[in-house]
């Protein structure tokens, strides 16, 4: 059985891995490639990969985050992964149409208990 927090960080990631590249859809329908992970404080950071290879930190809390190296370098190797993902994606970029289309089935399901 698992304890509180491992309940209460399923349920902050909507049933996502933590430390895991995922593609989801973003608030636009959109694909997003991105991994969640706990700073050293034990904050949830939502890490976004843009295809530019941009690195964004989404968090809903105002403190401060506190990064460990190895954190910082977990989420620098993993640009790697990002864009190959990216890559996969892009196939399903329609330029005339200025949409995605047909990507659906590169999302990533989430472990909902």
């Amino acid at each position: 059985m698992t304890n509180a927090f491992d309940q209460a960080l399923q349920k902050a990631t909507g049933g996502y891995p933590v430390d895991t590249l995922i593609v989801t859809k973003n608030e636009d329908d959109e694909p997003e490639v991105s991994m969640f992970v706990l700073d050293a404080d034990n904050q949830l950071l939502h890490v976004s990969y843009d295809p530019e290879g941009g690195i964004i930190f989404k968090t809903a809390q105002q403190d401060e985050l506190l990064f460990s190296r190895q954190l910082l370098e977990t989420i620098a190797k993993m640009q790697v992964s990002a864009d190959r993902r990216w890559k996969e994606l892009q196939r399903h970029w329609v330029d005339d149409k200025a949409t995605w289309e047909g990507f659906e089935h590169l999302l990533d399901t989430p472990n909902i208990q």
